[in-house]
């Protein structure tokens, strides 16, 4: 389970709203390893789970390129990268359902992906946008 954390924040109210739900659905996801639910409940998670990455991570990118963020393109394609791997992470639950190592696999990749991205290249994101929206 992950939990936001003060070195979390980025100061964005929006970003930072956007993450607690990323956070909130991450956490429903990793719960069904402890729960016995149908295939059918479980991808219904997974894909909300997913259609909200895609959204938060379109609403971070349109704030970075009408800030004028100079590394939008290297955030975006780290974004790409959670996408791959979260696809990968589906299509092995499409193949074993949830399993210890679909649960394993989601602590170890997806979770850790998450709360690196947050604590560095988000909250940098973050002070950089506070700074440049206040001229």
């Amino acid at each position: 389970m992950i939990t936001i954390s003060n070195d979390m924040k980025t100061g964005v109210s929006k970003i930072d709203e956007q993450h607690m739900e990323l956070v909130n659905r991450i956490n429903n996801v990793t719960s069904m390893g402890m729960k016995s639910l149908s295939k059918e409940e479980t991808q219904k998670t997974l894909n909300l789970l997913g259609e909200y990455i895609i959204k938060h991570f379109n609403d971070e990118e349109a704030l970075q390129k009408a800030s004028g963020y100079p590394k939008f393109e290297s955030h975006k394609k780290l974004h790409q990268q959670y996408i791959f791997e979260f696809q990968k992470l589906k299509n092995e639950f499409n193949t074993n359902g949830v399993s210890p190592a679909f649960t394993l696999s989601l602590s170890n990749s997806i979770i850790g992906w998450i709360v690196r991205h947050i604590k560095t290249v988000d909250v940098e994101f973050g002070k950089y946008f506070i700074e440049h929206s206040k001229k």
